[in-house]
């Protein structure tokens, strides 16, 4: 009997120890996948602030260089997709658990294919309004206007993607909301004389639509990854890219040639103050930027949401117009300035509402550790 009971003990003891063993295992497993998560979500967020700070500097020079096509310039912002060819074609490795789920229903190419050209020519029309923008206002003042895609991406992902509203959001909406529309008050005529009020207003109204059209556009997304795009890996966030590139492309060529500008582009170059060497750099370069931040932007949605997205690229328009002086000898003016440190005001309200989060979340996973440390 004694045996048996040190044998018990040894049974219990050695149960425990794997049982232990087991938890430091899930623990291990789930710091390393959400540093690897984190580790995605970093170079996602460089992608979208160095490709919206290149693009949108390099677009404005474009116009005060001579140049003047928008649809050239609308062609430029999407134009990279190319560059994404071999990371689609790269065979992924494949997850056992991941083909099982998604052996159950498959949405066919046909589904696939709608909701890319869908998104393409989406994406046209607030490119279109985003390129009137850059040129009509100056790049600090565009960046800073183009914040109003936070506050709209709110409602929309509150409508669409269940995104729950706190306070300390809401408290971020209204201060980007502000810093992003304070600065019409600012005269901008005395920037160059062929600035009027008229243009600042097109600029300016063009902007804002154009926001409001790219938050919903992302709360689409979104959406899209939930209910369509249902796998793990990230060669999704390439494909959705690149066709999402390809037929924004295809849908500006399109509007290049019915509107006759082709007819233009020899004269443009010839008549570009840097010459034609440069300007052809201008737009490869502005092609690559934007497609970077494509890329980074998707990801985002695709690794953490489209309101976390558009936190970074509001992120992004806080970092342009500090270029854009650097650079382009863009004026921060006070009102400027104000609008700035609203900004930053409402991403540090996000960024704590953020850590809020992540604390209840690990206070679940220790309250459900523990209960079925019980049931054990």
């Amino acid at each position: 009997m004694e045996g048996a009971h040190e044998k018990l003990l040894h049974l219990t003891f050695d149960e425990a120890e794997g049982t232990k063993s087991s938890e430091n295992a899930k623990d291990s497993s789930f710091e390393s996948s959400k540093f690897i998560l984190w580790l995605q979500i970093f170079i996602f967020t460089f992608f979208v602030l160095a490709g919206q700070a290149v693009g949108t500097l390099l677009g404005r020079v474009y116009y005060e260089q001579g140049a003047n096509s928008r649809w050239i310039a609308t062609l430029a912002q999407t134009a990279g997709f190319p560059i994404l060819l071999p990371f689609i074609c790269y065979p992924s490795p494949k997850n056992h658990n991941e083909e099982n789920e998604l052996s159950v229903h498959q949405p066919s190419i046909f589904v696939h294919a709608s909701v890319y050209i869908f998104l393409g020519l989406f994406q046209v029309a607030n490119s279109m309004l985003f390129t009137l923008g850059v040129q009509y206002l100056p790049a600090s003042t565009y960046s800073l206007v183009s914040g109003s895609q936070l506050a709209f991406n709110v409602l929309t992902s509150f409508l669409l993607n269940g995104q729950k509203i706190t306070p300390i959001i809401l408290n971020s909406v209204v201060l980007l909301s502000f810093s992003s529309s304070v600065i019409i008050f600012q005269d901008e005529t005395g920037v160059s004389g062929d600035i009027s009020q008229k243009s600042l207003l097109i600029g300016f109204t063009a902007t804002t639509f154009g926001s409001l059209g790219y938050a919903l556009q992302f709360s689409l997304t979104e959406l899209a990854f939930q209910k369509v795009f249902k796998s793990g890996s990230l060669k999704v966030v390439m494909k959705m890219s690149f066709f999402i590139g390809l037929f924004v492309t295809l849908a500006s060529l399109t509007g290049l040639f019915a509107s006759g500008n082709w007819r233009d582009l020899e004269k443009e170059m010839g008549e570009y103050r840097s010459g034609k060497l440069l300007y052809v750099i201008n737009l490869v370069c502005t092609a690559i930027s934007w497609q970077l931040y494509a890329v980074g932007s998707i990801g985002l949605v695709f690794k953490a949401s489209s309101l976390f997205s558009n936190v970074i690229i509001n992120l992004g328009s806080s970092v342009v117009p500090i270029f854009a002086m650097v650079f382009l000898k863009d004026r921060m003016t006070g009102l400027k300035v104000f609008s700035l440190l609203l900004g930053l005001w409402g991403y540090a309200s996000y960024i704590y509402q953020q850590y809020l989060d992540d604390v209840e979340a690990k206070a679940c996973e220790v309250s459900k550790s523990l209960a079925e440390d019980d049931d054990f």
